[in-house]
């Protein structure tokens, strides 16, 4: 017989044995306040440059990945990027990146302490790609506007970000707006040097920019993250190999969903979802 009571165990939060320096935490508070008032906050020099160069190192053969195709859906007209998803099932480069302390402060700060990765993509427009239309990444769950935030998005810059090459577009404060979005609405570029990490809210209305220049790749890793529980944009659970996921760091496993929510929801005959993974994964 099943004790159901005994099993019925609470998530541990994800920044549980999280320690912050004064001046991180500095950080943390101010980007959540930035993103809670005007819908994003960036972090200038986030990464040190050896982490830059071993990030562009073990991310190029994922962004050799990136295809290009010809669009007519509306607003989305020319030349535009296909992104590469899925990149716990391709790469560990952005293992780390997923559970940094700050970020999962911060994203703790807008989410509260039940989140998840909803998708990780690398991203790199090349020269003559044209801009994307203004979205919101909330989009895919029907919540009348304005709400409370659903999803907090990030940008892992490791090339410059310039209006030549496609600076994200975003709308300051429009995570507020219950109107919908317009057709040419007023917006800043998020300039920012490589290394740099942006997160907004995903209510916010933003648009990848278009690539000018004739030699500039503008390479990203952008890590999504949701209320876990929502359903994921991406099937972690199929896209990374139970092999993968069984060598991963416990607090990504629980990141890309092996864990409960409140209780009750995503366990298995009562059990917590990551100790099943590794009891069948021994059977």
């Amino acid at each position: 017989m099943i004790d159901n009571m005994a099993q019925r165990t609470f998530p541990k939060k994800l920044t549980e044995d999280v320690t912050l320096s004064e001046e991180e935490q500095a950080i943390v508070d101010r980007c959540v306040q930035g993103l809670k008032e005007n819908g994003y906050a960036i972090i200038e020099n986030f990464l040190d440059d050896a982490r830059l160069e071993w990030l562009r190192d073990e991310m190029e053969p994922i962004f050799e990945m990136t295809g290009n195709r010809v669009s007519d859906r509306p607003g989305w007209e020319g030349m535009q990027t296909v992104h590469v998803p899925n990149l716990f099932g391709k790469t560990r480069a952005a293992d780390e990146l997923a559970i940094d302390p700050i970020i999962l402060s911060i994203v703790e700060g807008i989410l509260g302490v039940k989140f998840q990765m909803s998708a990780a993509v690398a991203m790199c427009p090349g020269p003559g790609t044209d801009p994307q239309a203004f979205h919101q990444d909330d989009g895919h769950w029907p919540i009348p506007r304005p709400h409370f935030p659903l999803v907090a998005n990030t940008a892992i810059a490791l090339d410059d970000f310039t209006p030549e090459n496609g600076a994200t577009m975003l709308v300051p404060g429009s995570h507020k707006s219950a109107e919908s979005i317009p057709d040419d609405p007023s917006y800043i570029q998020l300039e920012m040097p490589a290394g740099s990490l942006a997160i907004w809210d995903g209510g916010v209305w933003h648009a990848g920019g278009g690539n000018k220049t004739k030699d500039q790749r503008r390479r990203t890793i952008n890590l999504n993250y949701n209320l876990s529980w929502l359903r994921q944009q991406e099937n972690q659970y199929l896209g990374v190999p139970r092999k993968t996921m069984l060598s991963l760091p416990e607090k990504l496993q629980r990141l890309l969903g092996y864990q409960k929510v409140n209780g009750v929801c995503g366990g298995i005959d009562y059990q917590d979802p990551l100790e099943y993974l590794k009891i069948i994964a021994g059977d």
